[in-house]
């Protein structure tokens, strides 16, 4: 093979891929530590679901699932522990006697659970990065989000 041709490749561990999955899973190990260190109420995945509610009133479960990428049967086990906890309210909306969607709505206790965890996340966040840094990721994710809706669409992947 020729040396020049070579060396335009990288390795996995050298790749941006392996790159975005590095940096995935050091910032869960940090949301996990910060949710442990301050107690906070709601898991991770949680406070996702009521961002999105709090965003889109009315949304339902499979937008929910879409939004913020996970498995649409999850989404309604932690919509029941956010509902039982009053957290969220859900209505059913009817066509005929049938079902046609449930839509989730947030409750005052779920904007002040919501608004008590994103400060502690935040705050913790913001004591890592500098401002550069943050401009720097901004920048960076919107180049991810880019490229995570062209290979969503190019391979079908629908979550």
């Amino acid at each position: 093979m020729n040396t020049k041709k070579a060396k335009q490749y990288v390795t996995y561990n050298e790749s941006v891929i392996y790159a975005a999955e590095c940096f995935a899973k050091v910032i869960k190990e940090f949301i996990r530590i910060t949710h442990k260190k301050f107690s906070i109420k709601i898991s991770h995945n949680e406070y996702l679901l009521l961002e999105q509610i709090l965003l889109n009133p009315g949304i339902n479960q499979g937008d929910l699932a879409r939004k913020i990428s996970i498995q649409r049967n999850y989404v309604s086990k932690l919509l029941s522990t956010l509902e039982n906890s009053g957290y969220i309210t859900r209505e059913q909306e009817t066509k005929s006697k049938q079902i046609i969607a449930v839509k989730s709505y947030i409750t005052k206790n779920g904007e002040d659970i919501y608004k008590e965890s994103r400060d502690i996340i935040l705050s913790e966040a913001l004591q890592m990065f500098t401002e550069q840094d943050i401009e720097e990721l901004n920048d960076i994710s919107l180049k991810l989000f880019k490229q995570i809706d062209k290979i969503k669409k190019i391979h079908n992947i629908k979550f």
